[in-house]
């Protein structure tokens, strides 16, 4: 508890999100996998895996933002907002090499590399308005208490 500087409610709220976000994973791979089996490929096998991955992350990190719980209240020399903000520019990042690949004359099948890049590029243009919406709330609420 001490390595993560968080209180009780905040590890209650950051484990109660991991066993949620676990839940779904489990459900979506499922899900996956009795589509698969009937016959309907909405993705490509890979992607289609590591597009499910990215939405349980996604979730599990926009709950936990959402939630308080992302960084303790004696975080050291870091603010949240910088930690966050390093967080979204790893994110952007990963997401702009995993684009280039998809882009690139890999021997990726066509059909994965004309889906890959509109996917991903929503999925982050959703993260950055989420977290951009629970900072400009947190903002106000700041702003509401002083």
């Amino acid at each position: 508890m001490k390595k993560a500087n968080l209180d009780e409610w905040q590890l209650q709220k950051r484990n109660q999100a991991g066993r949620q976000t676990f839940y779904l994973l489990a459900f979506l791979l499922l899900a996956d996998m009795g589509l698969n089996n009937y016959g309907i490929h909405w993705l490509a096998y890979p992607l289609s895996n590591y597009f499910i991955f990215l939405v349980g992350v996604g979730s599990y990190l926009v709950r936990i933002i959402w939630n308080g719980s992302y960084v303790g209240p004696g975080s050291g020399s870091l603010t949240s907002a910088s930690r966050s903000l390093v967080g979204a520019l790893i994110a952007i990042l990963v997401a702009v090499c995993v684009i280039t690949l998809a882009l690139s004359n890999s021997p990726v099948e066509s059909s994965v590399r004309n889906t890959a890049a509109p996917l991903l590029i929503i999925f982050a243009a959703v993260t950055a308005v989420i977290l951009g919406g629970v900072r400009w709330i947190r903002r106000r609420a700041e702003q509401d208490e002083a």
